[in-house]
């Protein structure tokens, strides 16, 4: 996770420096900035290390200026050709000897250059790239450690006029620019002389590698190559591959079957359906892979294991220790610390009951945010009937949630008022909340009834008031949220000069009864290898404690809620010290307590299917107190005793 933090993402945002100098109209292939080219590299080195192999591969000057000329080729000539000849309209040597060398990426109307484009050579799709070339020139064992790079980021496309046919010949239309279309391309560099001795040997290169890969970087075409060596000349013309996804074997279809007349080293490539690849609920997904029969090596099998993982995604801190602390119990609270965090911050949460309500009439003070755009863009005044503020939810994506965390009861429902006007049958408003597990689920939802062509004013005669019990939520911390989704069809939003007050989902009047609000109190930050620590600091009350790592200076959200309870007094607590049987038929039993207002013996002459009050002290509960108690007995019957505790 840290690795992909470090070396992969640092390279995104290239499309605000590339510093670009040249134009494809004016067919100069111009420069870039250094940065660019360092994006670029960073990005192959990110792969290779992945993959175990020599990740020190750095740019040459004269690689790259003749990269950039066949860069420039691809994007003025609009296809691609590893062998472009001098009927391309812009031709140059420079670029026709890069072009035989390097990797090719051509996008139409995308960004594919830079480091997009070595993620686009990695991921090898279509049906021309089954034998995973660009992916396997990328990760060859013995790459060259000097490589090239060229980019020509989204240009205008030049389209070629043919002449006019005989009999009367024109002169070659000049080139037009087409207003409509653009493309980009990238040239890396990638065939050279090895390095004269071999840089972090594998056994195989596989991609995605085994131990753990982020998803954005797993691609359904997978790859498996052997190093050509003199003794390991892989032949994966007979090989089998079993591919099982968290112990269950998933289909594969094998799209390469290589051998040394591959150019470097020998692979076999297979793909499964994209589906398998989804990570579901950002957990981990394990996939095993197991190739066979493989021909000319050492070794005939391998298998290993690849886990998918979601980097933006932290599997909750667990908190540990008491969830009672009194006065005289220690209150010292552990978690789990993850070795790749720098420092953590832990937030202190006070528990405050209340019937919460948001009315929308203090926009200074609204109990909820949005990330739609700011509060006050959703917000509206006099709706239908409504003679004060309310929300007003129009664009795709619009929402507001709750901003300090609830916990409802057992009887608390959720409730607000809403207004339809202009909505797609085909766009919804949500109700979600986001309980512990950190998945938002959706316990309520409404479609629009509007197709393309409405009648004037159709829309609700009334505001409707709906009611969600959160029972199913009793005693978790959640959030709440209200989004409006479009999914198909006519789309009801607003174009520049119409009124978004005629469309959308109104809302008012939001609240949630019998609930614990929790109000952030303090927030501290805790450095590496201090994850134990007291809350000797905090007053008596109820509490929840959260904690979020901070990894590659990326704040990760916070863990679940640890809930504690600070309780004035001491711990109760009743030791039996002596019991003693006289006989006179009496009883004497002394215990030592603390932390309770109240001792009773209590008898059972019915095993203790039921019990009777005997006798009964009133005490302190501020100190350890010894106490005797003395009373009748029948010894001819059986009779348990007890003692038990109260608070007043």
């Amino acid at each position: 996770m840290k690795f992909y933090f470090d070396h992969y993402l640092p390279s995104e945002g290239f499309v605000n420096r590339h510093e670009w100098t040249g134009s494809v109209e004016k067919k100069d292939p111009g420069q870039l900035s250094e940065r660019m080219h360092q994006d670029v590299i960073m990005r192959v080195n990110y792969f290779r290390a992945m993959a175990g192999l020599n990740a020190n591969i750095k740019l040459s000057d004269d690689l790259n200026i003749m990269a950039q000329e066949a860069a420039l080729m691809m994007s003025y000539e609009n296809k691609l050709s590893h062998y472009p000849d001098k009927s391309w309209k812009y031709y140059s040597d420079a670029g026709v000897t890069a072009a035989r060398n390097s990797n090719l990426s051509l996008g139409l109307n995308f960004p594919n250059y830079g480091p997009t484009a070595v993620d686009e050579q990695i991921e090898d799709a279509g049906d021309n790239n089954t034998n995973l070339g660009h992916r396997r020139w990328i990760l060859y064992s013995k790459a060259p450690l000097l490589m090239g790079h060229g980019s020509i980021p989204l240009s205008n496309i030049i389209k070629h006029p043919e002449p006019e046919p005989e009999p009367e010949p024109e002169p070659e239309p000049e080139p037009e620019i087409d207003p409509n279309n653009r493309n980009s391309s990238m040239a890396l560099w990638v065939i050279g002389n090895p390095p004269d001795s071999n840089l972090n040997p594998v056994d195989f290169i596989a991609w995605p590698p085994a131990g753990y890969v982020p998803r954005q970087v797993v691609y359904n075409r997978w790859s498996f190559a052997i190093p050509q060596s003199r003794n390991n000349s892989a032949d994966f013309s007979s090989a089998n591959v079993i591919v099982k996804k968290n112990d269950t074997e998933i289909p594969i279809n094998i799209i390469h079957r290589g051998n040394h007349l591959d150019g470097n080293d020998p692979a076999i490539g297979f793909e499964m359906n994209a589906e398998e690849l989804i990570v579901e609920d950002s957990r981990d997904q394990i996939f095993s892979v197991t190739i066979s029969n493989i021909k000319g090596t050492e070794k005939d099998r391998y298998t290993y294991k690849v886990t998918t993982i979601e980097p933006n995604h932290l599997n909750t801190i667990p908190l540990t220790g008491p969830n009672l602390i009194y006065d005289d119990t220690i209150d010292e609270i552990e978690f789990g610390e993850i070795s790749a965090a720098e420092i953590y911050e832990l937030l202190v949460s006070e528990s405050v009951k209340k019937d919460w309500f948001e009315g929308v009439e203090d926009i200074d003070n609204l109990k909820v945010q949005t990330d739609s755009s700011t509060s006050n863009s959703i917000i509206v005044e006099n709706v239908e009937g409504n003679n004060t503020q309310s929300f007003h939810l129009v664009n795709n994506g619009d929402n507001f949630q709750i901003i300090n965390k609830l916990v409802p009861s057992e009887k608390s429902i959720l409730k607000f008022d809403h207004f339809f006007k202009y909505v797609g049958e085909g766009t919804c408003l949500n109700v979600e909340i986001l309980p512990d597990s950190g998945q938002w689920e959706k316990t309520w939802q409404r479609y629009g009834k509007h197709g393309f062509q409405v009648i004037v004013g159709d829309w609700d005669n009334a505001w409707n008031t709906i009611e969600i019990p959160l029972k199913q939520y009793s005693g978790q911390t959640i959030r709440v949220r209200l989004i409006y989704r479009y999914e198909s069809g006519a789309n009801w939003t607003p174009l520049p000069g119409e009124d978004p007050f005629q469309m959308g989902a109104f809302i008012d009047n939001i609240s949630i009864n019998e609930c614990e609000e929790m109000v952030p109190l303090v927030s501290k930050i805790i450095q590496r290898g201090k994850n134990i620590f007291d809350i000797s600091d905090l007053n008596h009350g109820i509490y929840s404690l959260r904690v979020k790592a901070k990894i590659s200076s990326r704040w990760f959200d916070h863990s679940s809620s640890k809930f504690i309870q600070k309780i004035n007094g001491l711990e109760p607590e009743i030791i039996l010290d002596k019991f003693k049987v006289y006989p006179t038929n009496n009883i004497e039993i002394q215990v030592i307590s603390k932390g309770l207002d109240i001792l009773t013996i209590q008898s059972s002459e019915n095993g203790g299917a039921s019990w009777k009050d005997l006798n009964s002290k009133n005490i302190q509960n501020d100190v350890q107190k010894r106490l005797q108690f003395r009373f009748d007995t029948d010894m001819q019957n059986s009779i348990l005793y007890r003692v038990v505790g109260s608070k007043n």
